[in-house]
C-alpha cells in the first residue's frame, strides 16, 4: 500500500489473516491530514495491479473557538443580563456537524442552530430562566466524531430596588421633615440602592432647568451635594440607578425649599397715644 502525506511517499506491506483477508495498519501514527492510499497487487506470475486512491482524512481535534452571551445588555463583557432568555452564540471550526447547551450541570441538553454564517451556532432560551448564577456548558462534535466541552459562568439579573432621595437630617434646618433648609449646599441621602449599582445620577429641576449630576459614594453610602451654591427657591430632585445587568430604576420626586433670608418689615408701638409715629 502506497500512502502520499505532504508531499511524502511511504509504503506498507499488507498482511493476510487465516481466513483470507488482507489488511494494513500505519507502523507509526498518523498525524492530522489528508492521506492518500493506493494499493498494488502481484501475483505468482509477476502481474501488478493497481487499484483507484483512496484518500483519508485524519482529524483527532476539535475546539470551541468563542462562546458569547448576546443579549449581555450591562457593562459589556461581564456577562451578566438582565433578559430572562439568555441568548448565546458559539463559534467552533466549519467541519462542527452539533452543538449542544445545558444550563443544569449537563442534566438536559438543548441543541443549538447553525446560522447561515459557517460555525457559527445560536441559541435562545425559550423559557424563563430565574434569576442567578449559571454555568452554560457547550458541548460541541464534529464530522470525526470528536467531542469537546467548554463552560461559560453567567449570571440573569432582572430585578432592581426603586431608591429613595432624602434632605439629609444635619440640614434640614427648619421643621423636621418640612424639606425646607437655609443651607445653600445641601446633602441628600440616597436610600436603597442595590449594591450592584454601576451609576447613580441625580436629576434636578429649577426654574424650568433640569441638570444631571452623578451621585459620589463612601463608608456611609450613596449621597448627592451640590458642587455649587443653591439659590432660594424650590428644587425638584430624583435619582436614577444603573445595575451591573443594564437594569434601571427611579425614584419618587422630592421637592426641597432652600430659604436663606427673613426680614423684618416694620416695627410699630401699637399705644403710640401721643403724636402718631
Amino acid at each position: 500500500v502506497e500512502v502520499q502525506h505532504g508531499g511524502t511517499k511511504e509504503v506498507l506491506t499488507a498482511t493476510k489473516d487465516a481466513t483470507g483477508n488482507w489488511s494494513v495498519t500505519p507502523i507509526g501514527t498518523w498525524a492530522d491530514g489528508d492521506y492518500t492510499l493506493t494499493v498494488r497487487v502481484e501475483d505468482e506470475a509477476g502481474n501488478e495491479k493497481h487499484s483507484a486512491s483512496l484518500t483519508v482524512t485524519v482529524d483527532t481535534q476539535i475546539t470551541i473557538d468563542v462562546i458569547e452571551l448576546v443579549n449581555d445588555n450591562g457593562i459589556p463583557g461581564d456577562n451578566m443580563t438582565n433578559d430572562a432568555h439568555p441568548q448565546f452564540r458559539v463559534t467552533v471550526p466549519g467541519d462542527v456537524n452539533e452543538v449542544s447547551l445545558s444550563i443544569d450541570g449537563g442534566v438536559t441538553w438543548v441543541k443549538a442552530m447553525q446560522s447561515a454564517t459557517p460555525g457559527v451556532w445560536n441559541y435562545t432560551w425559550p423559557k424563563t430562566v430565574a434569576d442567578g448564577d449559571y454555568t452554560l456548558t457547550v458541548k460541541a462534535t464534529d464530522n470525526a466524531g470528536n467531542t469537546v466541552t467548554r463552560t461559560l459562568d453567567f449570571t440573569i439579573d432582572t430585578t432592581l430596588s426603586t431608591p429613595v432621595i432624602v434632605l439629609d437630617s444635619a440640614d434640614d434646618s427648619g421643621v423636621h421633615g418640612d424639606n425646607m433648609t437655609n443651607r445653600t449646599q445641601p446633602t441628600f441621602a440616597l436610600q436603597h440602592i442595590d449594591d450592584d449599582a454601576v451609576r447613580v445620577t441625580v436629576s434636578v429641576e429649577h426654574g424650568g432647568v433640569t441638570t444631571t449630576f452623578d451621585a459620589t459614594k463612601d463608608a456611609g453610602g450613596w449621597t448627592f451635594t451640590p458642587t455649587g451654591a443653591w439659590a432660594d427657591g424650590d428644587y425638584t430632585l430624583s435619582v436614577s440607578v444603573e445595575d451591573k445587568a443594564g437594569n434601571t430604576s427611579h425614584s419618587a420626586s422630592l421637592t426641597v425649599t432652600v430659604d436663606t433670608q427673613i426680614a423684618i418689615n416694620n416695627i410699630e408701638l401699637v399705644n403710640d397715644s401721643g403724636i402718631p409715629n
